[in-house]
Order: structure tokens, then sequence, then C-alpha cells
């Protein structure tokens, strides 16, 4: 109940309660500087160096709260793509300010540090390039927009393949199919189709073949499964459709029915359906026990 009510508080409260947050943590903060500085003895560097963690975090957290406040502000708006793009390069100024900020605090004279790195910042920059692609790869793909945040997308690439794929007709093409959730600096969360939450890094996005279902009101359903040699490829389909035709609920057009592999002791058939958007889950479970019923009744007959 408690985080239920937090979302219907207004964005004007919001903003108050962080302020307020924000000024307690700051007050309460001088007070135990003093008493380190007092009773403790403690040496000004230290306590400079303390000074600077604590606005370096401070800063990260309000930026970050900060942008999800705006983003649900603006999204009635703008759109859900607009403002995530909007709380994406919010973050990428907050945070950047924070750096010049802290920087002459801390002692570092920051442009100086970006042109003398020499050999040390060769390294670093090698050892941070995930991280730096992740980023550039995230500010790439709110600025070309080849999806955006709803969209039902697949994504087709070679560093996942030995993952199962959650794609309805996955045994077609290796992809992770669901719908765009959220873009962050870093990484592209979408929810599959099996309800689960993938967080797929942005270098890895567009480096991915994506398939963009969101502008389609069609989609496809499909599945492969192994029958016994002996049974009759069409009387198979017929006994199928048969079972099919018996489900009210089940809303597709046949795409194909096709043998794809053969055994001395078996067969593998292929299939794939044409539906309506939205409604792949029902209608794959209807397609598999139809599939089911009418290997039951061939067998039966043979």
């Amino acid at each position: 109940m408690a985080a239920r009510s937090l979302r219907v508080i207004s964005p004007r409260r919001w903003l108050l309660v962080l302020i307020v947050s924000a000024v307690a943590v700051f007050a309460l903060w001088s007070i135990i500087r003093f008493l380190l500085m007092t009773v403790l003895s403690m040496s000004a560097e230290i306590v400079r160096l303390m000074d600077v963690a604590l606005i370096f975090v401070m800063g990260v957290v309000i930026i970050t709260l900060l942008s999800k406040l705006i983003a649900r502000y603006v999204t009635s708006y703008v759109g859900p793509t607009q403002s995530n793009a909007i709380r994406l390069l919010f973050q990428l100024a907050g945070f950047s300010i924070i750096l010049l900020i802290v920087s002459p605090m801390a002692g570092i004279n920051l442009v100086g540090a970006l042109v003398g790195v020499g050999f040390l910042g060769i390294v670093v920059g090698l050892a941070a390039q995930a991280v730096l692609g992740n980023i550039f790869s995230g500010l790439m793909l709110v600025s070309s927009r080849p999806f955006h945040v709803g969209d039902r997308i697949a994504l087709i690439t070679w560093q996942y393949g030995k993952f199962p794929p959650s794609l309805s007709h996955g045994w077609l093409e290796p992809s992770y199919t669901g719908y765009v959730k959220e873009i962050t600096l870093m990484y592209t969360k979408i929810l599959t189709e099996s309800n689960a939450v993938v967080t797929v890094p942005n270098a890895t996005v567009m480096q991915s073949l994506i398939k963009n279902f969101g502008h389609d009101k069609h989609s496809y359903v499909g599945t492969q499964f192994e029958v016994p040699i002996h049974l009759d490829p069409d009387e198979l389909h017929k006994s199928l459709n048969t079972q099919i035709s018996k489900m009210p609920n089940f809303k597709g057009e046949e795409e194909s029915f096709e043998l794809i592999e053969i055994s001395p002791s078996a067969y593998i058939v292929a299939i794939t359906y044409k539906v309506n958007k939205d409604s792949e889950r029902e209608i794959k479970a209807l397609l598999l026990r139809a599939i089911r019923l009418a290997l039951m009744s061939n067998v039966k007959q043979s």
C-alpha cells in the first residue's frame, strides 16, 4: 500500500520532499562535520574529502530522482519515448555538472587531467571502453530511434545465441522478443513474452538486427514438433485443422505447414500462423493443444 500511495504523489510534492531531504542531509552533515573537526580534531584534508564524497553521492541520487520525476511529469505531454530521451539527456548533463563541481573541491584540475593523462589515460580508456560504448550507444538509440518505448521488438544477435529465444517462432531465428520498457545510459530494458525483464547492454542492441513489430497490426506464432515416421503428414495436417476449427478462440491464419527434417524414425514439422498482435501467447497455447490432440488422434487411427 505504501509503494502504491507513493506513485500518486504529485510531482510538486516529490520535488518538495526531495529538497527538504537534501537540506536535512546537509544540515546533519554540517553538525557531524563540526564535531569531527572540533571534538575529534580530524584534519581538514580528510574532512574535505568526506565533503566531496557526500556531494558526489547526493548529487548522483538527486540527479537520478529528478530525472525520473521530470520524465514522469512530461510523459503525458510528449509520450514515453520523448520523456525517456529527456531523462537520459538530463542525467548525462547532471552527472557532467557534478563532475565539474567536485573535481576542483578534490584538488583535481579536470582539464589538465584530461589533457595530460598520457599512458594512464590510454589504459583507463581501454578498460572503460565497454562502459563508454554503452553510453554512446544509448545516445545513438535515443537520437536515431530504431524503436520507441512501448514498441514490441525482436533483437537478433550472435552474443546471446546460446540462450533459448523468447520469440514465439524462435526456431526460425535466435531472437529476443518483448516490449521496450526503458532506455538508460547503459542498458535497454525489455519485458519479454515470458514476463521477464531482460537488461541488454546498449552496445549489444546497436550491433543487433532489430525487428520492430510496433507498426504492424499482425504478428506470427509458430512452433516445430516431431512426428513418428509412419504418420501421414497430409492426414496430420487435416486432423490439426479439424482440431483448430473446434476452438472458437483461435484467431489465426495459417502461413505454412512444412517438413523441415526427417530421419528413419521421425520427421519434424514446422507450422506458422498469422495472428493479431498482442494475442500471441493465447494463440500459441491453443496451437500446442491442437497439435497434441491431432497427434493423439492420428496415433490411435494408425
